[in-house]
Order: C-alpha cells, then sequence, then structure tokens
C-alpha cells in the first residue's frame, strides 16, 4: 500500500545525492517485513513446507532469505555452496 511512495522517496534521496536520476533506480522496491515477533523456527518451518511441497527449490536465494538469513549471511551460503561442489 505505501511500498510504491517509499521507493520514490528513495529515488529521489539518490537523485538529490548523485545530481542526477540513478539509472537503476526503476528497479528499487521496498520490502515490508510482517510486524509480528514469530519464533525462530516459524520463518524455517515455511520455507521447508514450501520446498517439500515443491513449490520453491531447496537450493534457493529466496528459501534463505525466507528462513530469515541476513544478506551476509546468503553470500555465505553461496559460498559454501560453490565450495562443496
Amino acid at each position: 500500500r505505501f511500498g510504491g511512495a517509499w521507493a520514490d522517496v528513495m529515488r529521489l534521496a539518490l537523485w538529490v545525492r548523485d545530481g542526477e536520476p540513478p539509472e537503476r533506480s526503476r528497479r528499487i522496491e521496498c520490502v515490508w517485513r510482517d510486524p509480528a515477533t514469530p519464533t525462530g523456527a516459524q520463518p524455517t518451518d515455511a520455507a521447508v513446507k514450501l520446498v517439500q511441497a515443491g513449490i520453491l527449490p531447496a537450493e534457493g536465494e529466496v528459501v534463505l532469505e525466507m528462513a530469515g538469513l541476513s544478506e551476509a549471511q546468503r553470500q555465505r551460503v553461496a559460498a559454501e555452496r560453490r565450495r562443496a561442489q
């Protein structure tokens, strides 16, 4: 509902900072999190169920994001996967 407005604000902030409209700013999007306080296991359980149902691939980035891993943690997992191949 408000995501588009916040994305516009970010585009304007980048424009002001850089003095020109950034080329890649069209891809900016807002990613809202659930304001509830789930247990640590709930998001991981949901990700596992989506993988088991065949909706998401087990090796996908989305699964790691759903499980609550930060960007840095997801990068480390990707590096570990590359080393294991």
